[in-house]
Protein backbone atom coordinates (compact mmCIF):
# COMPACT_ATOMS: atom_id res chain seq x y z
CA UNK A 1 0.00 0.00 0.00
CA UNK A 2 2.63 2.64 0.86
CA UNK A 3 5.21 1.03 -2.05
CA UNK A 4 1.90 2.10 -4.33
CA UNK A 5 1.57 5.53 -3.10
CA UNK A 6 4.92 6.01 -3.47
CA UNK A 7 4.65 5.23 -7.15
CA UNK A 8 2.03 7.85 -7.66
CA UNK A 9 4.56 10.19 -6.39
CA UNK A 10 6.85 9.26 -8.71
CA UNK A 11 4.40 9.15 -11.88
CA UNK A 12 2.98 12.37 -10.83
CA UNK A 13 5.59 14.83 -9.05
CA UNK A 14 4.30 17.92 -10.50
CA UNK A 15 2.26 19.17 -7.32
CA UNK A 16 5.25 18.49 -5.26
CA UNK A 17 7.93 20.22 -7.17
CA UNK A 18 5.35 23.29 -7.77
CA UNK A 19 5.03 23.26 -4.56
CA UNK A 20 8.64 23.36 -3.04
CA UNK A 21 9.20 25.77 -5.74
CA UNK A 22 7.25 28.21 -4.69
CA UNK A 23 8.31 28.23 -1.23
CA UNK A 24 11.84 28.50 -2.35
CA UNK A 25 10.76 31.60 -4.59
CA UNK A 26 8.36 33.27 -1.80
CA UNK A 27 11.31 32.57 1.16
CA UNK A 28 13.64 33.91 -1.22
CA UNK A 29 12.15 37.12 -1.85
CA UNK A 30 10.68 38.15 1.51
CA UNK A 31 13.86 36.71 3.38
CA UNK A 32 16.92 37.78 1.25
CA UNK A 33 15.49 38.87 -2.22
CA UNK A 34 14.68 41.86 -0.34
CA UNK A 35 18.32 42.28 1.77
CA UNK A 36 20.54 44.73 1.77
CA UNK A 37 22.91 46.21 4.01
CA UNK A 38 21.89 48.55 6.28
CA UNK A 39 22.83 52.16 5.56
CA UNK A 40 23.98 54.15 8.48
CA UNK A 41 24.91 57.48 8.27
CA UNK A 42 28.19 58.65 10.10
CA UNK A 43 28.96 62.30 11.64
CA UNK A 44 31.67 62.88 13.59
CA UNK A 45 33.94 65.67 16.34
CA UNK A 46 36.92 63.56 16.45
CA UNK A 47 39.99 64.20 13.81
CA UNK A 48 40.07 63.28 10.66
CA UNK A 49 42.54 60.17 11.64
CA UNK A 50 40.43 58.89 14.21
CA UNK A 51 37.40 59.00 12.16
CA UNK A 52 39.15 57.27 9.61
CA UNK A 53 39.87 54.48 12.26
CA UNK A 54 36.71 54.33 13.27
CA UNK A 55 34.80 54.19 9.89
CA UNK A 56 37.33 51.16 9.18
CA UNK A 57 36.42 48.96 11.87
CA UNK A 58 32.63 50.06 11.24
CA UNK A 59 33.03 48.59 8.22
CA UNK A 60 33.75 45.07 9.68
CA UNK A 61 30.45 44.71 11.08
CA UNK A 62 28.14 42.50 8.72
CA UNK A 63 25.17 43.74 6.63
CA UNK A 64 25.94 47.42 7.60
CA UNK A 65 27.05 50.09 5.35
CA UNK A 66 28.38 53.31 6.90
CA UNK A 67 28.91 56.67 5.03
CA UNK A 68 30.69 59.58 6.93
CA UNK A 69 28.56 62.56 6.05
CA UNK A 70 27.75 65.91 7.66
CA UNK A 71 25.61 66.52 11.10
CA UNK A 72 22.55 68.32 8.95
CA UNK A 73 22.85 65.78 6.29
CA UNK A 74 22.72 62.76 8.68
CA UNK A 75 20.34 64.04 10.99
CA UNK A 76 18.18 65.00 7.66
CA UNK A 77 18.29 61.76 6.35
CA UNK A 78 16.70 59.94 9.17
CA UNK A 79 13.93 62.92 9.37
CA UNK A 80 12.59 61.94 5.96
CA UNK A 81 12.92 58.26 6.62
CA UNK A 82 15.62 57.71 3.92
CA UNK A 83 17.82 55.83 6.98
CA UNK A 84 16.93 54.33 9.98
CA UNK A 85 19.65 55.12 11.93
CA UNK A 86 23.17 57.90 11.72
CA UNK A 87 25.81 57.65 14.45
CA UNK A 88 27.65 60.72 16.46
CA UNK A 89 30.90 59.94 16.94
CA UNK A 90 32.38 61.95 20.33
CA UNK A 91 35.85 62.12 21.85
CA UNK A 92 33.84 60.04 24.88
CA UNK A 93 31.45 58.13 23.52
CA UNK A 94 28.97 58.28 20.62
CA UNK A 95 25.02 58.24 20.48
CA UNK A 96 23.02 56.81 18.15
CA UNK A 97 20.08 58.93 16.55
CA UNK A 98 17.06 56.46 15.18
CA UNK A 99 13.85 56.07 13.58
CA UNK A 100 10.93 55.97 16.34
CA UNK A 101 10.17 52.39 14.23
CA UNK A 102 14.09 50.83 13.92
CA UNK A 103 13.98 47.81 15.93
CA UNK A 104 17.96 46.91 15.67
CA UNK A 105 18.77 49.66 17.55
CA UNK A 106 20.41 47.32 21.00
CA UNK A 107 22.10 45.60 18.37
CA UNK A 108 23.99 48.25 16.62
CA UNK A 109 24.89 49.90 19.93
CA UNK A 110 26.47 46.66 20.94
CA UNK A 111 28.58 46.58 18.26
CA UNK A 112 29.98 50.28 18.44
CA UNK A 113 30.30 50.06 22.09
CA UNK A 114 32.22 46.99 21.68
CA UNK A 115 34.54 49.05 18.90
CA UNK A 116 34.74 51.86 21.00
CA UNK A 117 35.99 49.95 24.01
CA UNK A 118 38.17 48.26 22.15
CA UNK A 119 39.94 51.23 20.52
CA UNK A 120 39.66 53.67 23.56
CA UNK A 121 41.56 51.16 25.64
CA UNK A 122 44.21 50.73 23.18
CA UNK A 123 44.57 54.57 22.62
CA UNK A 124 44.93 55.04 26.47
CA UNK A 125 47.57 52.55 26.77
CA UNK A 126 49.59 54.08 24.05
CA UNK A 127 49.29 57.13 25.83
CA UNK A 128 50.45 56.12 28.82
CA UNK A 129 53.66 54.54 27.93
CA UNK A 130 56.67 57.57 26.68
CA UNK A 131 56.81 58.90 23.63
CA UNK A 132 59.75 57.09 22.15
CA UNK A 133 58.19 53.38 22.99
CA UNK A 134 54.57 54.04 21.63
CA UNK A 135 54.98 52.61 18.21
CA UNK A 136 56.45 49.38 19.65
CA UNK A 137 53.80 49.44 22.18
CA UNK A 138 51.30 49.94 19.13
CA UNK A 139 52.77 47.16 17.63
CA UNK A 140 52.67 44.54 20.52
CA UNK A 141 49.16 45.47 20.72
CA UNK A 142 48.16 44.73 17.46
CA UNK A 143 49.83 41.47 17.48
CA UNK A 144 48.28 40.83 20.89
CA UNK A 145 44.96 41.12 19.02
CA UNK A 146 45.79 39.30 16.44
CA UNK A 147 46.99 35.87 18.39
CA UNK A 148 45.12 35.95 21.35
CA UNK A 149 46.26 33.85 24.50
CA UNK A 150 42.99 32.66 25.09
CA UNK A 151 39.52 33.04 23.58
CA UNK A 152 36.25 34.47 25.00
CA UNK A 153 33.17 32.85 24.21
CA UNK A 154 29.69 35.32 24.18
CA UNK A 155 26.57 33.88 25.10
CA UNK A 156 23.77 35.91 25.17
CA UNK A 157 20.68 35.41 27.13
CA UNK A 158 17.96 35.12 24.51
CA UNK A 159 14.88 33.33 26.93
CA UNK A 160 14.52 36.99 28.78
CA UNK A 161 11.45 38.27 26.40
CA UNK A 162 13.85 40.25 24.21
CA UNK A 163 12.62 40.00 20.69
CA UNK A 164 15.35 38.73 18.27
CA UNK A 165 14.52 39.08 14.52
CA UNK A 166 16.29 37.44 11.56
CA UNK A 167 14.25 38.10 8.56
CA UNK A 168 16.16 35.35 6.73
CA UNK A 169 15.04 32.38 8.81
CA UNK A 170 11.69 34.06 9.57
CA UNK A 171 10.52 33.76 6.18
CA UNK A 172 12.02 30.66 5.32
CA UNK A 173 10.50 28.78 8.49
CA UNK A 174 7.44 30.94 7.70
CA UNK A 175 6.42 30.03 4.21
CA UNK A 176 7.99 26.71 4.61
CA UNK A 177 5.14 25.79 7.38
CA UNK A 178 2.76 27.60 5.44
CA UNK A 179 2.87 25.58 2.17
CA UNK A 180 3.59 22.20 3.32
CA UNK A 181 0.23 22.38 4.76
CA UNK A 182 -0.88 21.88 0.95
CA UNK A 183 1.78 19.41 0.23
CA UNK A 184 1.05 17.26 3.09
CA UNK A 185 -3.28 17.70 2.74
CA UNK A 186 -2.45 16.50 -1.48
CA UNK A 187 -1.49 13.01 -0.06
CA UNK A 188 -4.49 13.04 1.98
CA UNK A 189 -7.10 13.91 0.04
CA UNK A 190 -6.98 10.15 -2.32
CA UNK A 191 -8.66 9.17 1.11
CA UNK A 192 -11.94 10.98 0.08
CA UNK A 193 -11.80 10.10 -3.76
CA UNK A 194 -11.22 6.33 -2.69
CA UNK A 195 -14.03 6.17 -0.22
CA UNK A 196 -16.49 7.89 -3.35
CA UNK A 197 -15.13 5.14 -5.64
CA UNK A 198 -15.85 2.56 -3.01
CA UNK A 199 -11.98 1.08 -3.30
CA UNK A 200 -11.74 2.14 0.35
CA UNK A 201 -14.22 -0.39 1.61
CA UNK A 202 -12.58 -2.70 -0.99
CA UNK A 203 -9.16 -2.23 0.98
CA UNK A 204 -10.70 -2.71 4.24
CA UNK A 205 -12.36 -6.17 3.16
CA UNK A 206 -9.28 -7.86 1.46
CA UNK A 207 -6.23 -9.42 2.95
CA UNK A 208 -5.41 -5.51 3.75
CA UNK A 209 -6.10 -4.58 7.83
CA UNK A 210 -7.55 -1.37 8.17
CA UNK A 211 -4.50 -0.59 10.55
CA UNK A 212 -1.97 -1.21 7.20
CA UNK A 213 -4.57 1.26 5.08
CA UNK A 214 -4.26 4.01 7.85
CA UNK A 215 -0.78 3.43 8.71
CA UNK A 216 0.23 3.80 4.46
CA UNK A 217 -1.79 7.08 4.40
CA UNK A 218 -0.43 8.56 7.30
CA UNK A 219 3.38 7.67 7.01
CA UNK A 220 2.94 8.85 3.01
CA UNK A 221 1.33 12.14 3.97
CA UNK A 222 3.99 12.74 6.91
CA UNK A 223 6.95 11.76 4.71
CA UNK A 224 6.47 14.13 1.53
CA UNK A 225 6.23 16.41 3.71
CA UNK A 226 8.97 16.28 5.48
CA UNK A 227 10.88 15.41 2.50
CA UNK A 228 9.83 18.84 1.12
CA UNK A 229 10.84 20.80 4.00
CA UNK A 230 14.09 19.03 4.64
CA UNK A 231 14.88 19.36 0.60
CA UNK A 232 14.10 23.07 1.07
CA UNK A 233 16.03 24.36 4.39
CA UNK A 234 18.64 22.09 3.25
CA UNK A 235 19.34 24.15 -0.17
CA UNK A 236 18.94 27.29 1.69
CA UNK A 237 21.68 26.30 4.44
CA UNK A 238 24.40 24.89 2.18
CA UNK A 239 23.21 26.26 -1.10
CA UNK A 240 21.94 29.64 -0.14
CA UNK A 241 24.17 30.04 2.80
CA UNK A 242 21.41 30.61 5.55
CA UNK A 243 22.68 30.95 8.86
CA UNK A 244 20.91 28.64 11.29
CA UNK A 245 23.48 29.72 14.31
CA UNK A 246 24.14 26.34 14.69
CA UNK A 247 20.70 24.82 14.80
CA UNK A 248 20.11 23.51 11.32
CA UNK A 249 19.76 19.46 11.93
CA UNK A 250 17.67 20.14 15.21
CA UNK A 251 14.89 22.52 13.36
CA UNK A 252 14.97 19.22 11.13
CA UNK A 253 13.49 17.33 13.62
CA UNK A 254 11.38 19.91 15.29
CA UNK A 255 9.21 20.59 12.36
CA UNK A 256 8.26 16.72 13.17
CA UNK A 257 5.58 17.58 15.12
CA UNK A 258 4.24 20.36 13.41
CA UNK A 259 3.92 17.85 10.50
CA UNK A 260 2.17 14.98 12.70
CA UNK A 261 -0.18 17.94 13.82
CA UNK A 262 -0.95 19.03 9.75
CA UNK A 263 -1.73 15.41 8.94
CA UNK A 264 -4.06 15.07 11.57
CA UNK A 265 -5.28 17.85 10.97
CA UNK A 266 -5.61 16.79 6.96
CA UNK A 267 -7.19 13.32 8.44
CA UNK A 268 -9.60 14.82 10.44
CA UNK A 269 -10.64 17.41 7.94
CA UNK A 270 -11.26 14.61 5.29
CA UNK A 271 -13.36 12.50 7.50
CA UNK A 272 -15.90 15.39 7.98
CA UNK A 273 -15.94 16.14 4.29
CA UNK A 274 -17.47 14.11 1.47
CA UNK A 275 -15.79 15.75 -1.35
CA UNK A 276 -12.67 16.83 -2.92
CA UNK A 277 -14.03 19.89 -3.54
CA UNK A 278 -15.33 20.59 -0.10
CA UNK A 279 -12.01 19.29 1.15
CA UNK A 280 -9.22 21.48 -0.72
CA UNK A 281 -11.91 24.61 -0.04
CA UNK A 282 -11.61 23.76 3.90
CA UNK A 283 -8.04 23.53 3.48
CA UNK A 284 -7.70 26.66 1.32
CA UNK A 285 -10.05 28.48 4.26
CA UNK A 286 -7.82 27.57 7.17
CA UNK A 287 -4.48 27.35 5.75
CA UNK A 288 -4.23 31.06 5.42
CA UNK A 289 -5.64 32.23 8.41
CA UNK A 290 -3.53 30.26 10.02
CA UNK A 291 -0.50 31.67 8.17
CA UNK A 292 -1.39 35.09 9.30
CA UNK A 293 -2.16 34.13 13.00
CA UNK A 294 0.84 32.44 13.13
CA UNK A 295 3.61 34.95 12.73
CA UNK A 296 4.33 32.87 8.93
CA UNK A 297 3.79 36.56 7.32
CA UNK A 298 5.25 38.40 9.99
CA UNK A 299 6.86 38.37 13.61
CA UNK A 300 3.44 37.97 16.33
CA UNK A 301 6.24 40.47 18.42
CA UNK A 302 5.26 43.32 16.39
CA UNK A 303 1.20 42.36 16.57
CA UNK A 304 -0.48 44.90 19.08
CA UNK A 305 -3.74 43.59 18.94
CA UNK A 306 -4.75 41.61 21.81
CA UNK A 307 -7.62 39.84 19.66
CA UNK A 308 -5.16 38.77 17.06
CA UNK A 309 -2.24 37.51 20.18
CA UNK A 310 -5.60 35.38 21.58
CA UNK A 311 -6.29 33.86 17.90
CA UNK A 312 -2.61 33.05 17.34
CA UNK A 313 -3.19 30.08 20.06
CA UNK A 314 -4.81 28.12 17.64
CA UNK A 315 -2.64 28.03 14.49
CA UNK A 316 0.10 25.26 14.90
CA UNK A 317 2.29 26.96 12.80
CA UNK A 318 2.53 29.50 15.84
CA UNK A 319 4.19 26.32 17.81
CA UNK A 320 5.96 25.19 14.66
CA UNK A 321 7.79 28.76 14.26
CA UNK A 322 8.26 28.85 18.43
CA UNK A 323 10.21 25.25 18.48
CA UNK A 324 12.19 26.22 14.34
CA UNK A 325 13.24 29.39 16.07
CA UNK A 326 13.97 28.17 19.56
CA UNK A 327 16.61 25.69 18.27
CA UNK A 328 18.56 28.30 15.97
CA UNK A 329 18.06 32.36 16.65
CA UNK A 330 17.18 31.86 20.28
CA UNK A 331 18.75 28.97 21.00
CA UNK A 332 16.30 27.62 23.94
CA UNK A 333 16.84 24.99 26.03
CA UNK A 334 14.39 22.01 25.98
CA UNK A 335 12.88 22.76 28.67
CA UNK A 336 11.82 25.71 27.15
CA UNK A 337 10.48 23.78 24.11
CA UNK A 338 8.09 21.75 26.09
CA UNK A 339 5.23 23.71 25.94
CA UNK A 340 5.11 24.40 22.14
CA UNK A 341 6.25 20.39 21.82
CA UNK A 342 3.27 19.26 23.83
CA UNK A 343 0.72 20.93 22.39
CA UNK A 344 1.66 19.71 19.10
CA UNK A 345 1.35 16.49 19.56
CA UNK A 346 -1.62 16.94 21.75
CA UNK A 347 -3.32 18.78 18.53
CA UNK A 348 -2.19 15.54 16.67
CA UNK A 349 -3.45 12.74 18.55
CA UNK A 350 -6.97 14.38 19.41
CA UNK A 351 -7.80 15.43 15.99
CA UNK A 352 -6.30 11.86 14.76
CA UNK A 353 -7.91 10.36 16.74
CA UNK A 354 -11.16 11.78 15.96
CA UNK A 355 -10.65 11.32 12.40
CA UNK A 356 -10.48 7.72 12.37
CA UNK A 357 -13.20 7.46 14.83
CA UNK A 358 -15.52 9.58 12.20
CA UNK A 359 -14.22 7.88 9.28
CA UNK A 360 -15.25 4.58 10.98
CA UNK A 361 -18.57 5.67 12.09
CA UNK A 362 -19.71 6.85 8.15
CA UNK A 363 -18.24 3.52 6.67
CA UNK A 364 -20.64 1.33 9.13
Amino acid sequence: MFKTKLLLLARQPASFIIITIIICAFAYVLGLGSQSKLPIAVFSDLKDEQTKIYMAEFGNIPETEFTLVKEERAISLVEKGEYDVAVHLMGDGFELITSPDFMDSALINNELTMIYSRLTQKEAIINATPTSEQDEVERIIDKAAENPSFHIKYSSFTNDGDFIWDSKLHGLFGFSLFMVIYTVSNGVYPIIMDRRKRIWDRLTVSSIGKTEVYLANILYSFLIGYLQVVLVLSIFHFIVGVDFYGGFYNSLLMVIPYLLCIVSLSIFIASVVSTQGKFNAVIMVIAVPFAMLGGAYWPLEIVTSDVILALSYISPITYGLELLNGVTINNSSFVDLIQPLGVLLFISVVLMGIGINVMERREQ
